[in-house]
């Protein structure tokens, strides 16, 4: 009996240990419901590294993360239907960082894949002595903030282009243009209400 009792008692200390082992203590752990959860940040030297560390950033809540991967030439366009009630066609770096930190900061949940781990492909651009490379990717999202959820119009695209801001030896990728394509069926964001379809532009733009 005795040696049964001390036997129980090593195997509870030894499932505790193992589940204290197993915790994760890192507080901006994405949702386990999320959508896509990068597995960790990357550094840039590969193209399809600016799209991951997007959803990195977003899942993570990292602002800091999204400002280092936009190049100082960047600017966001919205997508057609969004330009209504004094939107404007473009933006630059500053608003773009200003507006994302502000929508991380504000949500309460969120929830953002863009599809290119299957593998996307990279078209060519031309930008003075440069090459620059986009593709286009669905994304899907789910941004709580406050009372409103807010999710893609079915669908959804964006095209993202990047250039080497680095060497040919030593590449180092940044996000350059950012296009939200958005749906076959766009709201204005004046119509937005508890959960209604959205493009990325419109939740960003409340940030501006």
């Amino acid at each position: 009996m005795v040696i049964m009792k001390w036997l129980s008692i090593i195997l509870c200390a030894g499932l505790i240990l193992f589940a204290v082992s197993c915790g994760d203590d890192d507080p901006v752990k994405p949702p386990v419901d999320c959508f896509s959860c990068p597995p960790a940040l990357q550094d840039l030297s590969h193209k399809t590294d600016v799209l991951n560390n997007i959803e990195y950033a977003y899942n993570k809540r990292r602002g800091d993360v999204y400002d280092a991967l936009l190049d100082d030439a960047f600017t966001f366009f919205y997508t057609e239907g969004d330009i209504v009630g004094g939107t404007p066609v473009q933006w630059g770096r500053d608003v773009e960082s200003t507006a994302t930190a502000g929508l991380l900061g504000a949500a309460s949940k969120i929830d953002l894949a863009i599809d290119w781990e299957d593998g996307v492909t990279w078209s060519e651009e031309a930008a003075g002595s440069e090459t620059w490379y986009y593709t286009t990717v669905f994304y899907h999202f789910t941004i709580k903030i406050g009372d409103t959820t807010y999710i893609p119009n079915s669908g959804s695209k964006a095209q993202f282009t990047v250039r080497n801001a680095g060497t040919p030896e030593s590449e180092h990728w940044k996000l350059v243009e950012f296009r939200d394509l958005g749906g076959p069926s766009l709201v204005s964001a004046r119509e937005l209400t508890s959960t209604q379809p959205s493009t990325w532009g419109q939740v960003k733009a409340l940030y501006r």
